[in-house]
């Protein structure tokens, strides 16, 4: 049997969980992503480690990377070790009601 897994957080993944709480792993590079309009444009991924031990790579988007800047600073090599809760939320997005992951404050 193989389990395919999606290869960045999704809200999917976190609405299993109970405890919505996880560890910074590592400060994170900024890659090139694809955007909706086929351009591309650098986020930050960075490694976690969620409640359930699992590893994974979670790019935060602007409003996450607000709180965090502002609960551990701009430099994300302090991060590492540092512990943060998600929360999902249903957020419209380009018209469509969709779950967003967010940091709580």
């Amino acid at each position: 049997m193989v389990i395919i897994e999606d290869k960045y957080l999704t809200a999917q993944t976190l609405e299993e969980l109970k405890d919505k709480s996880f560890t910074f792993a590592n400060p994170g590079a900024m890659e090139q992503m694809s955007q909706a309009d086929g351009k591309t444009k650098p986020k930050l991924v960075i490694g976690i480690k969620l409640s359930n031990e699992k590893l994974t790579d979670w790019i935060p988007n602007n409003t996450c990377l607000k709180v965090l800047r502002k609960k551990y600073g701009n430099d994300t090599n302090l991060w590492t070790g540092k512990k943060a809760v998600f929360e999902v939320v249903k957020q419209n997005v380009r018209g469509e009601l969709k779950d967003v992951i967010f940091v709580q404050k």
